[in-house]
C-alpha cells in the first residue's frame, strides 16, 4: 500500500450506524477530514460521544437525508461535500422487516443521489475512492455473478432473470436485503461508466468489537438469542451444510480505515467473514448459543425453505422471529482469496470472532432481559476485566473493585461506584460474575463448583493489577471475593466485605427452595414478579428503605430473571449458600488476612445471621440497615470505605 501525501477529506454516510461510529472512532485517529451526513447534527454528537468520540476537531456535521432529492442539503452543504476525495458510503436503516416502499427509498435512493455527488467530484479534481458498504449476501462482484449492465437497460431496474437468481439464491423476498443488492449494483455500473476506484466491502452479520462484544444491533443473530432465551427455537435451522458468517464493527471500521489511506486504490470486492471451513456449522452455532444462554439445545435440524414457508404461513407467532431473519443463514463458501490478501497488507488475519461469541451472546441476552436501559452516565464505559464484563471509570491511584450479590449486577453497583469515585478520585471497576449481568456463565456448573468458577473469574480480575487493589464484596460477591484473595496469595490487597452471607439464609422460604433441584429453582426463579421480589426485600430487610428505592430495584431483579442465563446463575450461587461448605470456606479465608479485612454488618438484615467468630484483627462495623444497604444507601457505604482506607494509610 502506498500512502497518499495529499491532504484527505472523507464524507461518509451512515456514521451514527454500529459500523460507522467504530470508523469514525478509528478516523479519529488520523488527521483526514470527516464531513458526516446525517440528518440532526446534536442526535449525531450524541450518539457518537456516547460511543467514545470526543474529539470532533476534524469533524464537520452535513445534514441531509438519503431518502431525499439531493441527499436534502442545502447549497453551502452540497459545496462541502464536494470537497471530499473519498467516499464511504455506509448509510441506510438495519432492518430486515422494511416494506420494499421505504427500502426503495433508502437504499435505491442514497445509491442514485451519492453516485451524483462521486461523479461531479470525480469530474471536478478527481474521486480517489469510493468504498460502499454492502451485505455479504449480495450476488455482485463474485465469479459467478450476474451481469451488472446489460444493453438495453436502465442503472437501476431488475431484469426477471436476475429476480430469479436473487430469489433461488435467498429462499426470501426481504425488500432491505434486495435494495441494498440493486444498490450496489447501481453504484458499480456508475463507477465503472465514470472511471473511478470503488471498493466493495461486504461485512457478514456484524457484532460488538473485541474485547466486550458490545452489540446494540439486536438483529441478525440476536433474533435467533432473543427466540432461544424465550424457548421459542425447537429446530435448527438448515443443518450441517448451513453457517451463519460472522463479523465484529472493530474489524469492519479497521479494512474501512485501511482503504481510506490507500493513495492509488485499485478497487476490489472483500467480503469480511472467515473461511467456511474454519466456522461452526448452523447445529454447532446453536449449540455453543444453548450452552451460552443456559438452555437445551434443539436436536433436530430442518430444511431452511420449509422453515421460512412455516414462518410466513405464521409461525412468527411460535418463534418470535420474523421469516426474513433467516435470510443470513447460508450454504455458501465465499470466495475470501481477495479479502485475505488485503488482510495481509494490513498485517491482519480473516476476522475470527469464536473467542467474542460468548460476550456477544451475554450482551444481546442482558439487552433483551434489559429493555428500557439507559446510556451510561458520564465518565463510565463498558469493557472486560480478565474473564468478565465489567464497567469501568478511570481515576488516579489504586483501583476500588466492587464484586455484586445475588439477583444483581454491575450495573446496580453504580451508585456506590459513583460515590468512591466522587471522594476518591481513584479507578473504579464493577465486574459482572459469571452468568449475571453481561458476563458469559462458567461452563461447570456441578456440585460446589459453581462457586469455584467464580472465584476463578474474579481472579483473573485481580491479575489484571499488579499494584494495590481495594477489593468490595457484597452479600454472596463478598464471600467470592475473600476466597479470591486468599486464593491470589497477594499482601497488597485490602478486602472489604459489605454484609458477608455466611452460610445458610435465616428465612425459612429461601431455606426451603435454595434445596430444590438446580432446574425447578431455576424456573422458580425466573416467575417471580416484581411484586414478589419487593415482598421478599421487605420481609428480609426490616428497615428504613424508601419504597420507590425497593421497587425499581425489585423491577430490575426481575427483569433479569426472566433470562435462564441469570437466573441459572443465581440458582447455583443459593445452591452454595445452602450447603454446609459455606461457613468452613469464609472462615478460613477471612483468618488468613483479617488485618487487611472489614467486615461491615447491616443489624437489621432478617435474611441471613451476623458471622460469627471472625478473627479479632478484622475491623467490625455496624449499620442500622438490612442486607442490600450497599444498594440502597451508597453514600454512607461509601464514606465508611473511603473512612478504612484513611485509617490505614
Amino acid at each position: 500500500m502506498s500512502v497518499h501525501n495529499e491532504s484527505t477529506t472523507i464524507l461518509m454516510t451512515g456514521s451514527t450506524g454500529f459500523i460507522g461510529k467504530e470508523a469514525v472512532k478509528q478516523l479519529g485517529d488520523s488527521e483526514a477530514q470527516l464531513l458526516l451526513l446525517v440528518r440532526s447534527e446534536s442526535r449525531a454528537r450524541t450518539v457518537l460521544n456516547a460511543y467514545g468520540v470526543t474529539d470532533f476537531r476534524h469533524i464537520t456535521f452535513i445534514q441531509g437525508d438519503l431518502s431525499s432529492l439531493g441527499l436534502g442539503l442545502n447549497q453551502a452543504d452540497r459545496e462541502r461535500a464536494l470537497q471530499a476525495n473519498i467516499i464511504i458510503h455506509a448509510g441506510g436503516t438495519m432492518d430486515v422487516t422494511l416494506q420494499p416502499k421505504v427500502a426503495e427509498q433508502i437504499f435505491m435512493n442514497g445509491a442514485r443521489e451519492i453516485a451524483k455527488l462521486a461523479e461531479e467530484i470525480q469530474r471536478t479534481h478527481g474521486l480517489r475512492h469510493f468504498i460502499h458498504v454492502v451485505g455479504f449476501m449480495s450476488p455482485y462482484g463474485r465469479k459467478d455473478s450476474p451481469s451488472i449492465s446489460s444493453v438495453n437497460e436502465d442503472v437501476g431496474d431488475k431484469s426477471g432473470r436476475q429476480r430469479l437468481w436473487i430469489s433461488k439464491a435467498f429462499h426470501s423476498e426481504s425488500a432491505y436485503e434486495h435494495m441494498k443488492f440493486e444498490a450496489d449494483r447501481y453504484i458499480r455500473q456508475h463507477a465503472e461508466q465514470h472511471a473511478y476506484a470503488l471498493s466493495v466491502v461486504n461485512p457478514s452479520t456484524v457484532v460488538g468489537p473485541f474485547p466486550t462484544g458490545t452489540t446494540e444491533q439486536t438483529g441478525g443473530i440476536g433474533m435467533m438469542i432473543q427466540a432461544m432465551r424465550r424457548g421459542r427455537m425447537p429446530v435448527i435451522p438448515g443443518g450441517l451444510q448451513h453457517w451463519l458468517p460472522l463479523v465484529s464493527n472493530d474489524v469492519v471500521a479497521q479494512t474501512l480505515v485501511f482503504l481510506t489511506r490507500d493513495s492509488n486504490p485499485s478497487g476490489g470486492t472483500y467480503p469480511l467473514l472467515s473461511r467456511k471451513s474454519d466456522s461452526p456449522d448452523m447445529k454447532e452455532l446453536i449449540r455453543l448459543l444453548a450452552a451460552e444462554l443456559d438452555v437445551a439445545a434443539p436436536r433436530w435440524s430442518v430444511p431452511l425453505p420449509m422453515i421460512h414457508a412455516a414462518m410466513k404461513a405464521g409461525g412468527t407467532k411460535i418463534s418470535g422471529i420474523p421469516p426474513e431473519s433467516i435470510v443470513f443463514i447460508t450454504k455458501q463458501d465465499f470466495e475470501v482469496q481477495q479479502t485475505e490478501r488485503l488482510f495481509e497488507r494490513m498485517g491482519k488475519r480473516l476476522p475470527e470472532v469464536s473467542e467474542l461469541l460468548p460476550y456477544v451472546t451475554a450482551d444481546l441476552d442482558y439487552r433483551f432481559s434489559y429493555p428500557s436501559q439507559n446510556d451510561l452516565p458520564q465518565g463510565w464505559t463498558r469493557t472486560r476485566v480478565g474473564d468478565l464484563a465489567a464497567l469501568m471509570h478511570e481515576g488516579q491511584g489504586d483501583p476500588w473493585v466492587i464484586v455484586h450479590g445475588l439477583m444483581s449486577s454491575a450495573d446496580d453497583m453504580m451508585a456506590l461506584g459513583d460515590a468512591l469515585w466522587s471522594m476518591t478520585g481513584n479507578p473504579v471497576w464493577l465486574v459482572d460474575l459469571a452468568g449475571f449481568g453481561r458476563s458469559p456463565v462458567q461452563r461447570n456448573k456441578e456440585g460446589g463448583a459453581a462457586f469455584q468458577g467464580q472465584v476463578k473469574a474474579v481472579r483473573s480480575v485481580l491479575d489484571e493489577v499488579q499494584g494495590p487493589v481495594k477489593l468490595v464484596g457484597h452479600s454472596v460477591g463478598a464471600a467470592i471475593a475473600a476466597v479470591a484473595m486468599q486464593e491470589s496469595g497477594r499482601q497488597n490487597i485490602q478486602l472489604a466485605m459489605l454484609q458477608p452471607v455466611w452460610g445458610g439464609a435465616r428465612d425459612g422460604r429461601q431455606r426451603l427452595v435454595s434445596r430444590f433441584p438446580r432446574r425447578l429453582l431455576r424456573g422458580l426463579l425466573s416467575r417471580m414478579t416484581p411484586q414478589q421480589v419487593a415482598a421478599q426485600l421487605r420481609r428480609v430487610e426490616a428497615s428504613e428503605t424508601h419504597p420507590t428505592m425497593i421497587e425499581d430495584y425489585a423491577k430490575r431483579a426481575s427483569s433479569g430473571l426472566k433470562s435462564p442465563r441469570i437466573a441459572g446463575a443465581n440458582a447455583d450461587l443459593l445452591h452454595w449458600i445452602q450447603s454446609q461448605s459455606a461457613n468452613k470456606v469464609l472462615q478460613t479465608s477471612v483468618s488468613a488476612e483479617a488485618n487487611h479485612t472489614l467486615v461491615v454488618w447491616g443489624i437489621n438484615d432478617q435474611g441471613y445471621s451476623r458471622p460469627e467468630n471472625i478473627h479479632s484483627l478484622v475491623q467490625h462495623v455496624e449499620l442500622p440497615y438490612g442486607h442490600q444497604f450497599p444498594l440502597f444507601h451508597a453514600n454512607e457505604t461509601a464514606s465508611l470505605l473511603v473512612n478504612w482506607q484513611m485509617k490505614r494509610q
